[in-house]
């Protein structure tokens, strides 16, 4: 879907035709879409098809023979796939520049570019446009490191009342999601480092505020990422080590229980190779003796494992 936006009159955004669009929105586009506004504007075919490769990294990049300039960041959006728990995944959107017209490009619906259509928004300055964007997704990866820290908070007290597959799996939903965020931080970062450096971006000095916002909020975004990713490394090394010790423990517990019951089958296997019993074979008293020594062994293993601490 392609959307096309310019000022009314009263300086109100409103939808227009492709050719009178300050600003123009490809949300999904077809491969047709695609190639008409390739044709139309003389764009460089790459810089509509990449932003639409999820795999696509992140970079700036200038054409000096049609003079567009092309941005591509990495956004978070909500992974739908997966329904058991808020997890995120990262994908590009490009930014095209030039010839007085902005194009932002994604292959997913992108919620926060809608607020860019309300009063208050000036299409004319392109280079504060693209800055305000890349500000809001920023402030989106700040605001959905917030919702993670809640989910991994959530899964944490759950996790102390009883260990499960299904917390775990939740647990490695939220480190998933923020490799994805750390790399695409990283990357984006990057890119903003280098944004300046293109000829249709210019810096104003009225941008300097959204340039500052720019770098605090991304650097912000980093070391949250990171602190997180510690703790998260630092919780699953940590059950890691609860498990094992378990796990231990059951294993100890179980060797002991098969020890004391191995004894008792020694005395009553030796006895019962025709073996004369205590006493006389005959008497109702030996096999009272027999077990008589089978407690006397197990009493004195249990007393030497209890010496040495095994127990």
């Amino acid at each position: 879907m392609i959307t096309a936006y310019k000022h009314n009159i009263h300086q109100d955004i409103h939808t227009t035709s492709l050719d009178e669009g300050l600003w123009i929105n490809m949300i999904e586009p077809s491969r047709e879409e695609v190639e008409k506004l390739i044709e139309d504007f003389n764009i460089p075919e790459d810089f509509l098809k990449d932003p639409l490769d999820a795999d696509e990294s992140a970079r700036v990049e200038f054409d000096d023979e049609t003079g567009y300039s092309l941005i591509i960041i990495d956004i978070p959006i909500v992974n739908k796939n997966n329904h058991k728990i808020l997890s995120f995944m990262t994908i590009p959107l490009g930014i095209v520049i030039g010839h007085g017209r902005l194009i932002t490009v994604c292959d997913h619906d992108v919620d926060f570019l809608e607020h860019f259509t309300k009063p208050g928004n000036n299409l004319h300055y392109r280079s504060q446009l693209a800055l305000n964007i890349l500000v809001t997704v920023s402030n989106h990866y700040n605001r959905n490191l917030r919702l993670l820290n809640k989910s991994r908070l959530r899964i944490e007290r759950d996790l102390k009342k009883s260990v499960t597959n299904k917390q775990l799996y939740n647990l490695m939903e939220v480190e998933k999601s923020l490799v994805y965020f750390l790399a695409a931080l990283k990357g984006n970062e990057d890119v903003f480092k280098r944004l300046f450096k293109l000829p249709p971006i210019k810096r104003f000095e009225e941008d300097e505020d959204l340039i500052e916002d720019l770098f605090v909020e991304t650097n912000q975004a980093i070391e949250t990422t990171e602190l997180h990713t510690r703790i998260l490394e630092s919780i699953t090394t940590s059950y890691e080590s609860l498990l094992s010790n378990d796990m231990n423990t059951i294993m100890k517990t179980l060797t002991l229980f098969t020890v004391f019951l191995t004894l008792p089958t020694l005395v009553f296997s030796f006895f019962g190779m025709n073996v004369p019993l205590p006493i006389n074979d005959h008497s109702p008293v030996s096999w009272i003796v027999t077990l008589c020594i089978s407690l006397v062994l197990v009493t004195v293993v249990f007393i030497l494992l209890w010496r040495r601490g095994k127990l």
